[in-house]
């Protein structure tokens, strides 16, 4: 049987696919996603859905070929078909985001590709509420803005989180009597998202009381539909004059130059908040400041009443 709370999430999240469509679950091996993996194929039955598995062997530990073989084995067992298993090289270096980042860029790259390849509609992916606040958790400690801590989307394109509104501990309840596998990465505390997980999401559930982890989830709910208004605002408000421009709130205006300078070529994961407020105070603080240097060889200059972005080609 599948749990109930479960069962109206993942239908509620899958509402809009009709019967035949293709739909993968991304599978580590993990408790949250094979128990979303068992859960889509009971409802993928339900709504004649081909429900299938993909899971991606990052190469980055010894016998990781091992645990996808067993995850692939795991679930043609639950019934997913097809399943599919790929390989992936993973950035490492200078430019590559670091570990995490480089992992999940591979990652999305094949599962796309596969997508792509084979018409599947979606990828399911098995974040939980609990990831979500540790989302939040992890934007509040680095000072983002409201988008960042609006945290992830249940639907956001190809990919779908049908479980962020429901408990790991619930999630994972439901594949108690399967063997799965626990990546050491996930209790390794050189991470910053396993010491939120392990050390101070607890603590705040000690010291303030159970349901911090929904009510922060709640928060990036809120949180993301004020940022989708801002930024609905905003691509109406797209403009290089500077008169228009002082003439914006700041919370619109920052938003403009932010999507100027990542139009011009600046790298979006390299843009901070200091960097739009360069581009800001020439246009609030003007006293004739030269240009502004920008990520990604992008300057930013004032000249006759407009912002000039221009990108530098090197040679």
């Amino acid at each position: 049987m599948i749990n109930l709370e479960i069962r109206a999430a993942l239908l509620a999240n899958l509402s809009d696919l009709e019967p035949g469509d293709h739909v993968m679950v991304g599978c580590s091996g993990g408790a949250d996603s094979v128990a979303l993996l068992r859960a889509a194929i009971h409802v993928g039955r339900e709504r004649e859905l081909v429900v299938g598995a993909i899971i991606i062997d990052h190469q980055l530990q010894d016998g990781s070929s091992t645990v996808a073989s067993n995850t692939s084995v795991l679930a043609i067992e639950l019934g997913a078909e097809p399943v599919v298993m790929i390989p992936v090289d993973v950035a490492t270096g200078a430019g590559s985001g670091g570990l995490e980042a480089a992992a999940r860029d591979a990652r999305r790259n094949a599962f796309e590709l596969y997508a792509t390849n084979n018409n599947a509609k979606a990828v399911l992916l098995g974040h939980t509420q609990d990831d979500q606040a540790e989302t939040v958790l992890l934007g509040l400690a680095r000072g983002s803005g409201a988008r960042s801590l609006s945290g992830m989307r249940d639907i956001d394109g190809l990919y779908r989180r049908p479980l962020l509104s429901v408990s790991r501990e619930l999630v994972r309840s439901t594949v108690s009597d399967l063997e799965v596998h626990e990546d050491p990465h996930n209790i390794d505390p050189r991470f910053s998202r396993v010491r939120v997980r392990e050390t101070v999401l607890p603590v705040l559930e000690t010291e303030l009381g159970p349901g911090v982890t929904a009510a922060l989830a709640r928060t990036a709910d809120m949180l993301r539909d004020d940022a989708d208004a801002l930024d609905e605002i905003t691509q109406t408000s797209i403009s290089d004059d500077v008169a228009v421009l002082a003439k914006l709130p700041t919370a619109i205006r920052t938003r403009v130059l932010r999507k100027l300078a990542i139009d011009s070529g600046c790298n979006q994961n390299d843009l901070s908040r200091e960097h739009v407020l360069a581009i800001d105070a020439l246009i609030t603080r003007w006293h004739g400041q030269g240009p502004i240097n920008l990520p990604g060889n992008v300057d930013v200059t004032r000249s006759h009443g407009k912002l000039m972005f221009n990108k530098a080609i090197k040679e």
